[in-house]
């Protein structure tokens, strides 16, 4: 899909905009199409594992992205693989394969910013903990990695509102912003202009992630800019979740 991507980030870039592509992968299939789970792998399989996301970086770097984000959060492969509840190694042996990933991305598309998406915690009795990702992230954060977006399981949570409960991740992302040299991106919950704002003022954090949001107002981005009380119309109902193409089943119904 190199060329669709390619239109995909002239239009991006049209606009004075960067462009980032999420690198993720669900499950590792071997060369006979048999699923591997996280913790049968051999040498060869996690060697494959590795290609196969320096070799999407170089396709990301052709098309003219500025970035890649490797995916490590939400339980997909990489999430399931570095969390004990999966894997009973050492998290230094955990670690290595984002290491790894990281160090291929960076010798074969020189080009590109590196960023990470990785659970604060896995919010599951014997997974990973903010503890013990922060070790990883610090691990990251000293082999080059250009920044780090903090995320969790059980994310996209219900019941969101304005000044009262945003951010839910700002903690441990506040956490590691103090322990990291590199900009620190934090998503989860954030509605508000005035709290996002507090939020960075007050913490080392550097830049804030959104998500549902953008489903329900597209140009939410230039409302924070326009208006200094500017609050989300998103009310975190996650039905967008269960929609053709993620969207918003409000837009339409209302002003």
């Amino acid at each position: 899909m190199i060329p669709q991507y390619k239109k995909l980030v002239e239009i991006i870039h049209a606009e004075d905009c960067k462009a980032i592509s999420q690198l993720a992968l669900g499950a590792f299939y071997d060369k006979n199409s048999v699923e591997v789970a996280e913790n049968d792998l051999s040498a060869e399989n996690v060697r494959d594992i590795i290609k196969m996301f320096v070799d999407a970086a170089v396709r990301a770097e052709i098309c003219g992205f500025d970035g890649v984000q490797i995916h490590a959060a939400h339980f997909f492969f990489l999430s399931r693989f570095i969390s004990p509840l999966i894997n009973s190694n050492f998290t230094e042996n955990r670690a290595k394969i984002l290491i790894d990933i990281l160090n291929g991305v960076k010798k074969s598309a020189p080009s590109l910013h590196v960023t990470i998406k990785i659970n604060s915690s896995d919010f599951t009795s014997g997974g990973l903990t903010e503890n013990e990702s922060l070790i990883i992230c610090k691990m990251l954060a000293d082999a080059g990695i250009d920044s780090i977006e903090v995320s969790g399981n059980g994310t996209s949570v219900g019941g969101i509102k304005a000044g009262v409960n945003e951010g839910y991740f700002g903690n441990f992302a506040a956490k590691l912003a103090q322990n990291v040299k590199i900009p620190v991106i934090c998503v989860g919950g954030w509605r508000s202009r005035q709290t996002m704002e507090d939020f960075l003022n007050k913490t080392r954090v550097e830049l804030i992630s959104l998500s549902r949001p953008l489903i329900c107002e597209p140009n939410f981005p230039k409302k924070l800019l326009a208006d200094k009380n500017c609050v989300s119309k998103c009310i975190s109902c996650n039905a967008c979740y269960r929609t053709p193409a993620h969207r918003c089943i409000f837009n339409g119904r209302r002003s």
